[in-house]
């Protein structure tokens, strides 16, 4: 599958912001399973250590990540993957995830951590999938962390 992870630029900055993962007309600040790309690409702004990344499919933009070290739990984190609406059930997310792992494998870290709304059952099976496990720990928001560990340490 051809899914490549895109550096957002003054191109495609409004096509990522009007992506969103429900059928939905309104466009909230934080959507059922995950924050707005807007309220993304703003926090990483902010948070100069947050790499926001358009997800595309060929040459179509079909959603967005955010990855990179958490300075205030001191770890390596995927913080945002959705997929928008229209895009999802064809096993892009999978697929986009195993390019942030690639790329994510590139920095000084042996393991990665993620999280996900305890509802989202889509979530919890694919990261489960690509061999994240439960840590046992929550995040701040009561999410549960998941780790992914590069090598056997």
């Amino acid at each position: 599958m051809n899914i490549q992870l895109r550096d957002i630029t003054s191109d495609n900055f409004m096509e990522c912001v009007l992506l969103k993962s429900s059928d939905t007309k309104e466009r909230p600040l934080f959507e059922e399973h995950v924050a707005s790309n807007a309220f993304s690409l703003a926090q990483a702004k902010v948070e100069p250590e947050w790499l926001p990344k358009a997800i595309y499919y060929e040459e179509t933009m079909v959603g967005f990540a955010m990855y990179g070290f958490d300075q205030k739990q001191k770890f390596y984190f995927i913080t945002r993957l959705m997929i928008d609406y229209r895009h999802q059930g064809k096993r892009i997310g999978k697929h986009a995830m195993l390019k942030i792992i690639e790329a994510m494998k590139k920095f000084p870290c042996k393991k990665v951590y993620t999280n996900f709304v305890p509802s989202n059952e889509r979530a919890k099976n694919l990261y489960t999938s690509l061999g994240f496990e439960n840590t046992g720990g929550v995040t701040n928001e009561g999410e549960p962390l998941y780790c992914l560990r590069f090598e056997k340490q």
